[in-house]
């Protein structure tokens, strides 16, 4: 088995699905069900399979005589895909002669009378120039392109080569393979202009079409061509032969029924390695040939231990003694199954382009293989955040908003220290090899920080950025001969100072992988000892889940991002844009400036790109943050169906309910990977449910989210996360909107089931009382007792309630009826304390005193409140199921605590928040205290003792419960009671 293997494919050609009678079809499905068995087979021998690639011949007549060759083509290549573990966008597809529809030139004058002028001479780059031959063009794979557009490249980034809404005729999909390899495989188009059997020398490819698919200044490691034909069957053959010996490292075509693979060099060294599958059907199918072989290959690109690349080529031959495949012995040496041919890679030629992503800007010094690898690893590491994209200009990646001119420079606020500083002051800790946290609120700009960070650091020292997830693998593999683990272990040159700065970037998008968060830990400190360390985070997600585990002096130094200022930021941003063309005008500085919710907005950077995008606009209906995100995804919406409209993909519009079942089936099915999800298994989940074209779907998807191609699998990103989090939180208002319609609330049940994150459930909030549903408070009523009956277990069932308790006393205007009726019959002390804290939320003054009751009365009632607390607030596992109970007097209370009294100390708690909620947030936090024996610190007795005092002006809550609030105050603030009197 390869260690360092980099992709690994199945390669495949000539089927002719459809063609001969009854002997044919069994003779072919044979050989097909041979073929998956001797991939189960080689398992143990090959590294795991990421793509199968088709080379042309997939049907006999293009679909043209019999209307199933595709639909057995499809059912072959699904159940092959699925015997691999691969979805349908592993599959990629390259069309052959037989593929071609050739009805239109025979049924047509014209069409004849055009083709025969390209076969004769003309060149096909006036056809390409022209929309009515492109036309011409398409009809001829009609019947393909419908079926292609299922797999492969329909899930990329459409391109200038895609048709109008189905499949491309060529392609190009740049894949991230493992050794931080960058691998583009490009499927060209031999059969532009196959008719018949004297098709060789009449064919063209054209170069514009090389150029495009090969990408030769894409700034890719490999480059692999696929295509039907072998070159030499092309009239332009000595126009393409150059170029490909120039731009391409592997080829691998079809068409001659013949597997071999070879080297052809080139005067300056250079070369490309052809690869010939052969044929998995033959012509004859009533009469044996004496050179019958059915045959394909098994492939992989690797790194040998000195980095060099390698081809090594398993060629598997179908055998009638043995009615199997076998290793091909015309193409191996004795005793072999496979044969490696060196690679020609142009990886460290020169240092490779900024291209879209951008690059550091520096020249690599001169020195051994360690440098010139771990500056590799840099200059990657720059691409790949750079590549992402912002929320305006929408078409702009953090690399292109960083090279217009666009990026705004980060303020910091020191944590310890409570000073400001720039982001250079990032650069000097890693200078003084520190380790360093950047937390930042959702939206802060951590990314687009990150990028600038490593162009800076980039200029005069080598800088990875590492996701969390690789923490944990470096830890796992001690000995890993991974680029990033030789990179990190070996130090360019053997000198310390050359190490690289390793910035973990996104430390909160890993939380949700691991078991065990601890582990994280230990990889940052493993990580120390390999050089300085830059960790980005989420305030909320570090405090919650790794805060406690990090008092150790983990971090050196911590810092937050701070806040745009509309006067300062906001309006730099604005005017630059206005002085690229990008806005017609500065008037959204006025709308911000008379506006204070606008202002609010404006200071968080992804609002104030998203206020920029709706500039034209009247922006001043806005007033607060769900406001902006509706308002938001309306118009990108209608820009999006504008834009699906023009290629064909109407089908699939509005866009809004595209993204929107789009993120319910990710959120409903725990498709996230990180902050990633895999583009095929959503497009399979609702296909079935709608239908939608595949290529019209990932379009659609790609309005909003950025896709890229790792191994055998396209993933993709929202833009941000909250817009992800936005639209499941729309889902769940078309639930109430459709349970109210239909009178059914099993479905509505079964989506309350599963727990919201704090985020969703204020946007939902948000949604809910901007629609201001009819019936909206029956409806969850209904669901409320409807999750009893579903039979999901106890935990579900607790869970579902307390979040309809949640959303009946944020939204629901006779909200207190409800809940009254609902705790009337609930035996369960769980939800009961649920159903009570949100009659206390709307002022309820009998629901409190029920509350204060229950807790004198019984110690478990007030261990389960306290538990749910330390649960929602992060100091208990937000993974555990309910109840929650806080029964270990020595379990820290830190984050509840410090939660708490910052919400207390919050503009407008006194003002929004009612009296009765208030009285419990005191009781609550001063039973943590009392029960533990512990008192409250001077700023925290002044913030309580302000909110005491509120309650007893006129909060109409009864003068008992008040001195019994008293004097539980009176316990736990003592020593500043004493103080002042």
């Amino acid at each position: 088995m390869i260690e360092q293997v980099a992709l690994t494919w199945v390669h495949l050609s000539d089927m002719h699905f459809g063609h001969g009678e009854h002997h044919a079809r069994v003779e072919r499905r044979e050989i097909l069900e041979a073929l998956i068995e001797d991939l189960r087979s080689m398992s143990a021998h090959v590294p795991g399979i990421d793509q199968v690639i088709v080379s042309g011949d997939i049907a006999f007549t293009g679909g043209a005589r019999r209307e199933d060759e595709y639909a057995e083509a499809r059912a072959f290549f699904d159940r092959l895909a699925s015997s691999l573990g691969l979805d349908r966008d592993a599959v990629l597809l390259s069309p052959g002669n037989h593929d071609v529809d050739r009805s239109p030139a025979l049924d047509d004058h014209d069409t004849r009378r055009w083709l025969d002028e390209l076969r004769g001479g003309h060149s096909i780059e006036e056809a390409f120039a022209s929309s009515a031959d492109r036309q011409r063009l398409h009809a001829r794979f009609g019947n393909y392109l419908q079926f292609s557009a299922d797999y492969g490249p329909a899930f990329d980034q459409p391109g200038a080569t895609a048709t109008q809404g189905g499949a491309p005729l060529f392609w190009s999909t740049l894949v991230d393979a493992r050794q931080d390899l960058r691998i583009r495989i490009c499927g060209g188009n031999t059969a532009l202009l196959s008719q018949d059997d004297d098709d060789h020398g009449r064919l063209q490819v054209g170069l514009s079409q090389l150029r495009e698919t090969v990408q030769p200044d894409g700034g890719q490691d490999v480059t692999i061509l696929v295509t039907h034909h072998p070159l030499d069957w092309c009239r332009d053959h000595d126009v393409l032969e150059p170029r490909v010996r120039r731009w391409v490292d592997l080829h691998l075509c079809g068409h001659v029924h013949r597997a071999e693979s070879e080297r052809y060099e080139h005067g300056s060294g250079g070369g490309v390695i052809r690869i010939t599958a052969g044929a998995l059907h033959e012509y004859d199918s009533g009469a044996r040939r004496s050179n019958e072989a059915f045959t394909y290959s098994i492939g992989a690109v690797y790194a040998d231990s000195g980095h060099d690349l390698w081809l090594r080529l398993w060629p598997r031959r179908w055998t009638r003694s043995s009615a199997g495949f076998r290793v091909d012995p015309e193409a191996v040496g004795d005793g072999q199954l496979y044969v490696d041919h060196r690679i020609a890679s142009r990886r460290r030629e020169a240092p490779r382009p900024a291209g879209r992503g951008g690059g550091t800007g520096a020249a690599r010094p001169d020195g051994d293989g360690a440098t010139e690898l771990v500056w590799a690893l840099s200059e990657r590491s720059v691409r790949g955040i750079g590549a992402r994209r912002t929320a305006y200009p929408l078409d702009m990646s953090i690399a292109e908003l960083y090279e217009r001119g666009l990026y705004i420079d980060t303020g910091l606020r020191d944590i310890a220290g409570g000073g400001e500083a720039g982001l250079g002051r990032l650069e000097d800790e890693a200078a003084g090899d520190r380790c360093v946290l950047l937390l930042g609120e959702p939206g802060s700009g951590k990314s687009v920080a990150a990028y600038a960070l490593l162009r800076m650091i980039g200029r005069h020292r080598p800088v990875l950025a590492i996701r969390a997830s690789d923490v944990i693998d470096l830890l796992d593999t001690d000995d890993g001969t991974s680029d990033l683990s030789l990179a990190l272990r070996n130090p360019p040159s053997g000198d310390p100072a050359a190490r690289p700065v390793i910035v973990v970037d996104g430390l909160d998008e890993s939380l949700g992988e691991v078991s065990n968060t601890g582990d994280l830990l230990k990889g940052i400190v493993r990580l120390r000892a390999d050089g300085p360390l830059i960790v980005t985070c989420r305030r909320r997600e570090f405090e919650d889940r790794l805060a406690r585990q990090s008092q150790d002096g983990i971090f050196d130094s911590i810092y937050e991002l701070r806040d745009w200022r509309p006067e300062r930021e906001f309006t730099e941003f604005v005017r630059r844009l206005v002085g690229l063309g990008m806005l017609e005008s500065d008037a959204v500085l006025e709308a911000v400036s008379a506006s204070s919710a606008l202002r609010s907005l404006a200071r968080r950077p992804l609002f104030a790109r998203m206020l920029t995008f709706l500039s034209g606009g009247d922006v001043s209906a806005i007033n607060d943050r769900v406001d902006l995100y509706s308002e938001y995804i309306d118009k990108l919406s209608a820009t999006s169906d504008a834009a699906l409209r023009n290629a064909g993909c109407a089908a699939v519009v509005p866009s809004r309910r595209v993204w929107v079942e789009a993120a319910w089936t990710i959120f409903a099915n725990g498709l996230l990977h990180e902050d990633r999800f895999s583009l095929g298994a959503v497009a399979s989940l609702l296909g079935g449910e709608h239908r939608w074209d595949s290529r019209c779907f990932a379009r659609s998807l790609g309005q909003l989210c950025d896709q890229w191609r790792v191994a055998g699998r396209v993933w993709t990103r929202f833009v941000h996360y909250s817009f992800f989090e936005y639209l499941v939180a729309c889902r769940y208002l078309d639930q109430v909107t459709e349970a109210i319609e239909r009178g059914s609330t099993q479905a509505l049940a079964e989506a309350l089931i599963l727990d919201l994150t704090p985020e969703i459930r204020h946007f939902l909030v948000g949604e809910l009382r901007s629609a201001q549903v009819p019936g909206y408070t029956r409806a969850l009523v209904a669901a409320y007792r409807e999750t009893k009956e579903l039979g999901h277990g106890e935990a579900r069932v607790r869970t579902a309630g307390n979040l309809i308790a949640y959303l009946l006393s944020r939204v629901a205007p006779d909200a207190g009826r409800a809940l009254r009726e609902l705790l009337d019959a609930e035996p369960d002390m769980w939800l009961q304390q649920s159903l009570l804290w949100g009659l206390c939320h709307i002022g309820d003054d009998e629901g409190l005193g029920m509350f204060v009751r229950r807790s004198r009365a019984s110690a478990e009632w007030r261990a389960w409140n306290r538990g749910y607390l330390m649960y929602y607030y992060g100091d208990l596992d937000r993974r555990e199921d309910p109840p929650f109970i806080d029964h270990d007097r020595r379990r820290s209370w830190g984050r509840t605590r410090e939660r708490s009294i910052d919400f207390m100390s919050s503009p407008g708690y006194e003002r929004d928040i009612r009296p009765q909620r208030r009285f419990l947030d005191l009781y609550s936090l001063y039973d943590y205290a009392i029960w533990r024996d512990e008192e409250l610190g001077r700023a925290e007795a002044e913030v309580t003792s302000k909110v005491l005092d509120g309650l007893w002006r006129g909060s109409g809550i009864d003068s008992e419960l008040l001195l019994e609030l008293q004097a539980m105050h009176a316990v736990v603030c003592r020593p500043w009671i004493e103080d002042s009197g």
